[in-house]
């Protein structure tokens, strides 16, 4: 378990460090914008997302610097993924929205393709959500998936996600309209024992 929850104030002063036992999570920044590009320029990792592949780099530093001044104005918290002993961001995690009043925040996650089958964004996504239940004091945390989007709704039933609903052809990508499925997890479903992953110290 981890100690009391963090005042917002504080958490928006200075961006959180997490760490798991393979990774380095810490805040994007508007240096990781070719890093960025050359995650969302591959169509497998763009093939379920929100965008279009990236074909530019400017891109990628557009994408850095609004994930930055979104954390600027205490609208989202994102996550730059590192194995550890390297400097590259590789993927990102983290919540697109938070909503404070309500207790509840948007969980978002994507990861560079020789990354996959690793357990890598399993690592991070127990870290981000410990994080939100135990020093965010969140209630709630839900995602959105495409439909067909087996492996991030994978993820997310192994981590205690339940399925809400479906919102029919909520999205339209890549010239057609895709159903969107909510998912969502409650912080009394969130496994407190001793021997459950949780968010490592901040350092």
């Amino acid at each position: 378990m981890l100690g009391v929850a963090v005042d917002a104030d504080e958490v928006f002063r200075v961006m959180p460090v997490l760490r798991t036992r393979r990774l380095v999570l810490r805040g994007v920044a508007e240096g990781d914008g070719q890093a960025l590009f050359e995650l969302f320029s591959d169509d497998a990792v763009t093939a379920y997302y929100a965008w279009d592949t990236f074909t530019d780099p400017r891109q990628g530093r557009e994408l850095a610097a609004a994930t930055v001044e979104q954390y600027r104005q205490r609208q989202a918290l994102r996550w730059g993924l590192l194995p550890v002993g390297t400097d590259r961001i590789v993927g990102t995690c983290g919540y697109t929205r938070w909503a404070r009043e309500h207790r509840y925040a948007v969980l978002g996650f994507d990861l560079a393709r020789r990354f996959w089958g690793q357990g890598l964004m399993s690592e991070a996504a127990t870290a981000v959500i410990g994080y939100g239940f135990e020093q965010l004091d969140l209630n709630r945390i839900e995602a959105t998936v495409l439909a067909g989007n087996l492996p991030s709704i994978a993820l997310l039933t192994r981590h205690g996600f339940t399925l809400e609903g479906r919102l029919a052809q909520r999205a339209r990508h890549r010239g057609t309209f895709h159903d969107i499925h909510m998912y969502a997890l409650l912080k009394s479903a969130w496994p407190t024992t001793d021997s459950t992953p949780s968010a490592p110290p901040r350092t």
